[in-house]
């Protein structure tokens, strides 16, 4: 008889995060440092959102067996929002975001039972509502040591019209051609918690880096010291903070304080800067710092795999270099139980952020991420390798709209940890923030 390995049991983390939450809400102020940890920003996106992927599913019971692979694409309506809201004592962000658009997809489909077995592709296109939301905080109770709370849910419903072909084999092995077409629906969902602790801190450098920006291009020449840029980033930062997305903000008037702020606080000459480049410097957050943590995690999934836990361990590491160039590398250790097996990933990833100005930015870098599944402490399959490569791209086309462009390639064997292919999504979306 095989022994099973039992994953590594780290419920007691959930214990320590509750009286972590407690010293953290008693709101103790902790003390800056040099890169200026508060961000705040609200933004309300409304655009189309293109994008393609393959996409694998399977449920089994005990007498049968369906998969599906399909290379699927959709154009679809967005609307949602984002909330940053870093402070010294917390680093907590929001997500949500409903699409609803038309779909297709094309591909591969088994349905097996003790009575027959239907080998064929599928055909599908319909409607898709896709209804997303994301909340993760991190709670600090000293300049470095946190608590991590991180909810992921998401709700997909498709009405489509399939075309299926194939060949039917019963259980005499006699076979048939199979043509069959239907109006179907498909609701899926499934959520995701993590609890944990850590130690660490990626703080949020964009005012930093806007500030730089700015000093380096009104007075060309001259050289700006860590506290004149910081106290200058830090008025950028008291105006930003102040804008509520459901107020219009008027670019003429934060320059005007701006200017006000390096004419009596510097002592600087009047800077000549435009609304465009002003209104311009609005991207998502860009960190410097590092940090790790661990804890458990649980996922479910209203179909297979529909329940499974374990534990996970990640490592963050982020580089501000220059107003040009960011660096991040990231290492992510996660631990999986379900039913009969486990299995075992590990995600590392090295990528870089080039700003050509404060309007555009482009992202690149490799992902490899190796996984085994484990039956026993002395079974258990090869490791499967798995690269990608990916490419990010993000303009700001004018001060309200927006464009976000990515690809991806998943170079792997295609079997238990990620389907081979690429992924392409394209948004283009107005913005209030």
């Amino acid at each position: 008889m095989k022994k099973q390995l039992k994953p590594a049991v780290l419920f007691f983390v959930l214990t320590i995060g509750v009286l972590s939450i407690q010293t953290a809400a008693a709101g103790e102020v902790l003390k800056g440092d040099s890169l200026l940890p508060m961000f705040i920003k609200k933004e309300i996106q409304s655009g189309v959102v293109f994008s393609v992927s393959s996409e694998r599913e399977e449920q089994r019971t005990d007498v049968s067996k369906e998969k599906e692979e399909l290379f699927s694409g959709s154009a679809s309506y967005q609307f949602g929002g984002r909330v940053w809201n870093f402070l010294e004592y917390k680093q907590e962000m929001f997500d949500l975001m409903l699409n609803v658009g038309p779909f297709f997809g094309s591909g591969d489909w088994i349905d097996s039972t003790k009575v027959y077995n239907v080998d064929g592709t599928h055909k599908n296109f319909g409607v898709r509502l896709n209804l997303a939301g994301d909340y993760e905080t991190r709670l600090y109770y000293d300049r470095k040591s946190y608590t991590l709370i991180k909810l992921n849910g998401w709700v997909k419903n498709e009405l489509y019209f399939r075309n299926s072909k194939g060949t039917q084999t019963d259980s005499n092995q006699v076979s048939t051609d199979f043509d069959d077409q239907d109006v179907g629906n498909k609701f899926r969902y499934g959520f995701q918690a993590k609890a944990g602790w850590g130690f660490g801190r990626l703080d949020p450098v964009n005012h930093r880096m806007v500030a730089e920006y700015i000093l380096t291009r009104a007075y060309p020449g001259r050289t700006f010291s860590e506290m004149e840029i910081e106290q200058f980033a830090a008025k950028i930062a008291n105006i930003k903070h102040r804008r509520d997305p459901g107020i219009t903000h008027s670019s003429e008037q934060e320059l005007d304080e701006i200017t006000e702020y390096l004419r009596t606080k510097l002592l600087l000459a009047a800077p000549e800067i435009s609304e465009e480049v002003w209104s311009l410097g609005e991207f998502a957050p860009r960190f410097s710092g590092t940090r790790f943590e661990l804890g458990p995690f649980f996922n479910y999934y209203n179909r297979e795999p529909d329940f499974y836990y374990g534990g996970f361990a990640q490592f963050d590491n982020a580089r501000y270099i220059s107003t040009k160039w960011n660096r991040n590398i990231s290492l992510g250790l996660n631990y999986s139980h379900y039913k009969s097996h486990e299995w075992a990933t590990l995600e590392a990833n090295l990528g870089w952020v080039y700003y050509r100005d404060l309007k555009s930015q482009f992202g690149f870098g490799l992902k490899y991420i190796p996984g085994m599944v484990i039956y026993s402490i002395d079974e258990f399959d090869p490791i499967r390798h798995n690269f990608i490569p990916y490419i990010e791209y993000f303009t700001q086309v004018n001060s309200k709209t927006r464009m976000n462009l990515s690809f991806a390639w998943n170079l792997g064997d295609g079997e238990d940890f990620m389907i081979s292919g690429p992924e392409f999504s394209l948004a283009i979306y107005r913005s209030r923030y």
